[in-house]
């Protein structure tokens, strides 16, 4: 406001420090320049637009002199009118005190529950997510539901597809791993481990040391391991090695899941377990023979299903029931490198 005031007063005061001639020029020239901007906008089919404080300063000059509104060639006397009620309206008018058009808003935490039962039921519609807020006592129409599911969606909020994390979570009972992984004795030879993981379990179902781990070599293994799961569903996870790719996985009665390139993390479970068996066990050996090897591997594995507790189960694999009382006994395994503590029933 004030600087608006010193406009004003430099535009009075102005006649004090220059002439008439000049003042006669400098307002031509501006005519001039004025009505060739108004004819650039004009051949654009642009508008101009004003700012608040444009308005502002049209208002309150447009009340100096009745004069001035004839001067005025970029908007129309009765805009200027307009604008001077909105002022003086908007002035004695409290924001706090203006009664909200419509219906309420819709809380966020009702928000988040809508994006939840979307996410987690992806072939869910609007009508059933309305109907299935009912339960809980929260009543959105579908139509609700719909806006807040758009625009939730627009900041990519709303999945997509079927996660990763919930395939594996629908089919946990069902669902296997198989991998391999190397180890090289000090001789240098290479030798391939290859095994199959339960994922609901955690329990090590089948293991073979090779060192040709051929496409033949793995549907020896797949055969046998069919032969203990007749008749059950199965679903095995493996990464894009040749070895895996190309078997008959139909003609096992098997469901194979193949992970997408380069992405370890699509098997973690596999990738754990052989992070485990070379902290725990083969990176405390120096390895001359496969005969060594394997007897390392089956002390291990033996270890790994019977007695050893796993974080993402609370659980050993096959299952273990500790008693409350009784003498407390530490057994060594895996050649002393682990104990197995018990109590015995006295």
């Amino acid at each position: 406001m004030f600087n608006l005031i010193l406009f004003i007063l430099k535009i009075f005061l102005m006649p004090l420090s220059i002439t008439k001639k000049e003042i006669i020029l400098k307002l031509s020239i501006q005519a001039k320049e004025l009505s060739l901007y108004r004819r650039k906008l004009s051949m654009q089919n642009r508008r101009i637009s004003f700012s608040r404080i444009d308005r502002l300063f049209y208002s309150l000059i447009s009340k100096l002199s009745s004069k001035i509104k004839s001067y005025f060639t970029l908007i129309k006397p009765v805009t200027v009118l307009k604008w001077s009620k909105k002022l003086i309206k908007s002035f004695w008018t409290y924001p706090q005190y203006k009664k909200r058009i419509g219906r309420p808003e819709t809380p966020d935490c009702i928000k988040q529950i809508v994006l939840r039962m979307k996410n987690e039921n992806m072939q869910w519609g609007c009508k059933r997510i309305s109907d299935e807020l009912l339960k809980i006592y929260i009543h959105l129409d579908k139509n609700t539901v719909k806006k807040i599911i758009k625009q939730y969606r627009r900041n990519d909020l709303v999945a997509n597809s079927l996660t990763w994390k919930k395939f594996i979570t629908s089919h946990m009972e069902s669902l296997y791993a198989m991998d391999f992984f190397t180890v090289t004795t000090i001789l240098g030879a290479c030798f391939y481990v290859f095994f199959i993981l339960h994922l609901k379990t955690r329990q090590i179902v089948q293991y073979r040391i090779t060192e040709f781990p051929t496409k033949a070599f793995v549907t020896n293994q797949l055969r046998g391991f069919m032969e203990d799961h007749d008749g059950k569903e199965i679903y095995l996870i493996h990464d894009n090695d040749p070895a895996f790719k190309y078997i008959d996985y139909e003609s096992l009665s098997i469901k194979n899941v193949r992970i997408s390139v380069e992405a370890p993390n699509m098997n973690p479970f596999a990738e754990r377990f052989i992070g485990s068996i070379r902290r725990e066990a083969l990176d405390w050996f120096v390895i001359f023979t496969v005969s060594q090897l394997e007897n390392i591997v089956k002390k291990y594995i033996f270890y790994y299903n019977n007695y050893r507790m796993h974080q993402g189960i609370q659980d050993v694999p096959v299952g273990y029931t500790p008693l409350e009382k009784g003498k407390v006994i530490s057994m060594p395994v895996v050649f002393g490198l682990h104990h197995h503590y018990y109590r015995k029933a006295s």
